[in-house]
């Protein structure tokens, strides 16, 4: 495109937009030398341009006095709709700008501690190869602190533990991880290969509080059932004192794979349920954020991680999508999937969905 504005590349109406800037820049001004200063062109150059809007639309747009320049009733109903379409034009353009690998936009996004050092640790890895101009800052947060910096603005985008209250927020599920069992060492389950939910009846969990939000909710569901959270012995602030406090003999926790591959603590010991459970992982922005660089990146995560498979699907379903990387639709409700592996396979870089 070579530094063309993008309306102007494909040629739609390059002339109206550019008589449209010198219309709003006349109607702040209210005086066509203003104007002209401040669109650093001559006064008869800016009048022409004026003059060829107002000939398309077959009527005037100003009345001009001795006193001055006032808008006409076409003017005023005209003002709001050429900021909006200038402002979607400029929005478009750049876009389109992210897309050809052009932009040095900036995007700041959050990663979950519940995910490890894993899926969303390479997607943006694979982002920043393929959009070398874009900054791309980084944190990590729980599901709660992350939802509060999207909602505060601190960051544009966050990896988070679906469920989250509210509908300002767009939430799009991108994957599962497979939840683990921490025991610690001697305990007779650990000796086991693989656990089910009914292993667990009557012992002692320790847990994290529940102001941590939509991991809470998901762990215990999806072991224990909607509504049937055990009683906890203890709580802790993360994984890594709850494993501590496992390897103590306080109990047995429940975490996922990922925090289970980043959180070695001597002492405890990780097995898997023999039907394997899963809690989603997905991605939360504001509806209302347009940073183009955010909605650039949303669209490379659901090209990477492949076909979408509902997080309501029933279990038959969503076995037949075993080893592939799931990615529900936008918004849809988390459900217990007990049926399904972890689906962490990204796709090789380029590929198509």
């Amino acid at each position: 495109m070579n530094g063309q504005n993008v309306f102007e590349s494909e040629g739609i109406a390059a002339g109206d937009l550019r008589c449209l800037r010198y219309f709003l820049a006349v109607a702040d001004e209210l005086s066509f030398g203003r104007a002209a200063v401040r669109l650093h062109m001559t006064q008869p150059g800016l009048s022409q341009g004026i003059k060829a809007l107002e000939r398309r639309l077959g009527m005037p747009l100003f009345e001009r006095d001795r006193q001055g320049v006032a808008l006409t009733a076409t003017g005023r109903v005209l003002e709001p709709k050429a900021r909006q379409l200038l402002s979607h034009a400029e929005e478009f353009d750049r876009f389109a700008s992210v897309l050809a690998g052009r932009h040095n936009g900036k995007l700041t996004l959050s990663y979950s501690r519940s995910g490890g050092i894993g899926l969303a640790s390479e997607l943006t890895s694979r982002f920043r190869e393929q959009y070398p101009h874009m900054t791309v800052e980084t944190a990590t947060g729980h599901t709660h602190s992350n939802v509060e910096r999207i909602r505060m603005r601190t960051i544009d985008v966050g990896f988070i533990r679906p469920p989250i209250d509210g509908d300002d927020l767009q939430c799009s599920v991108i994957a599962y991880d497979q939840v683990v069992v921490a025991f610690p060492v001697g305990h007779p389950l650990a000796d086991r290969p693989g656990v089910s939910p009914a292993d667990l009846a009557g012992e002692r969990l320790v847990f994290f509080p529940r102001e941590r939000s939509g991991l809470w909710e998901s762990i215990l569901g999806a072991v224990y059932g909607p509504g049937a959270a055990p009683e906890i012995s203890r709580l802790e602030p993360d994984e890594a004192h709850m494993l501590a406090a496992v390897a103590q003999g306080a109990g047995i926790t429940l975490v996922t794979e990922p925090s289970a591959a980043l959180l070695a603590v001597p002492g405890v010991v990780f097995r898997s349920f023999t039907v394997p459970v899963v809690v989603p992982m997905a991605l939360a922005w504001r509806k209302d954020n347009a940073n183009a660089a955010l909605h650039t990146f949303v669209s490379f995560v659901h090209g990477a991680v492949g076909p979408a498979v509902p997080a309501s699907s029933p279990p038959d379903a969503v076995g037949a999508a075993r080893g592939r990387h799931g990615r529900p639709s936008d918004g849809a409700k988390v459900s217990r999937i007990p049926h399904t592996p972890a689906m962490r396979e990204l796709r090789p870089s380029g590929a198509r969905r």
